[in-house]
Parts: C-alpha cells; sequence; structure tokens
C-alpha cells in the first residue's frame, strides 16, 4: 500500500508537466491532444516494450508467455494508477465530468484483457492478435462514443 501511495504521488507531482509537454506537443504539430495522450504517448513511454522484444526474440513459448504477461502487467498497472489519480483529481477539486466515454473504453478493455489473461497460465499467438485489436477497437469505440 505504501508503495502504490508512494506511485501515486510522484505521478502526481509529474503529471502537470506531462500534461504541459503533452498539450504543447499536439499545438505545434497540429495533432488534437487526446490522440498525442492515447497514441503517442504509450509508444513513448514504454520502457516495457524494449524488455518484451528481448523476451519474445527468444522465439519460445515460456519466453513469449512472460512478454505477454509483462506487458499484460504494466498496462493493467499504469491504467488502474492513471485512472486513480484522475478520478481522484476529479472527486477531492470537485471538477466537472467530461470523460465519460474515454473512462468507459479504458475499464472495458482493462475488464477485457482481465478475463482473458486470468484464466490461462500461456498465452497462444492468436491471444496476441485478440489483445492487439482491442487496441484500435478502444479508439473507433471512443470516436463513437465522443461524437
Amino acid at each position: 500500500v505504501s508503495i502504490l501511495l508512494m506511485g501515486t504521488i510522484v505521478a502526481a507531482v509529474c503529471s502537470d508537466p506531462l500534461v504541459d509537454a503533452v498539450d504543447n506537443f499536439s499545438t505545434a504539430s497540429n495533432i488534437p491532444s487526446l490522440f498525442v495522450a492515447f497514441i503517442i504517448l504509450p509508444f513513448a513511454t514504454s520502457s516495457e516494450a524494449v524488455s518484451a522484444l528481448i523476451f519474445a526474440s527468444r522465439k519460445r513459448s515460456r519466453t513469449s508467455s512472460l512478454t505477454y504477461s509483462a506487458i499484460y502487467g504494466s498496462v493493467t498497472m499504469s491504467n488502474i494508477l492513471s485512472l486513480s489519480v484522475f478520478l481522484s483529481l476529479v472527486y477531492f477539486r470537485h471538477l466537472t465530468w467530461n470523460f465519460s466515454a474515454e473512462v468507459s473504453v479504458i475499464l472495458l478493455v482493462c475488464i477485457l484483457m482481465g478475463l482473458i489473461a486470468s484464466f490461462r497460465t500461456t498465452f497462444p499467438l492468436w491471444m496476441c492478435l485478440v489483445a492487439c485489436m482491442l487496441y484500435p477497437f478502444s479508439l473507433l469505440l471512443l470516436y463513437v462514443l465522443d461524437d
């Protein structure tokens, strides 16, 4: 619990400069900030991608499963931490709530991946395709729900 609290504090302290950087980048590149936050930023901040590629290059079933587990754990913890900080800020500062579509999509993807990953210890290749397809599906669902 103390490590989670410390992580939450670090995320809260670092979130304001990150939001400013995303906003400045989206303004300078004429890309909407929503797409920068949901498409570019996850790739730029993913240190797990390098270790995942190293594990996957060994081309064995066990190491591929470890790769999937590492990515799954990283994404789940990142989403839960980010979402809890976000919801805490909205609640404690009595901010206006305009993020139902975004939060719903995040929760849907986390629940689907959690259900898939909780019933298996090794992951076949087709599960990778399901997981990879959830990303464009979530962006499409977000686009549909925002309109």
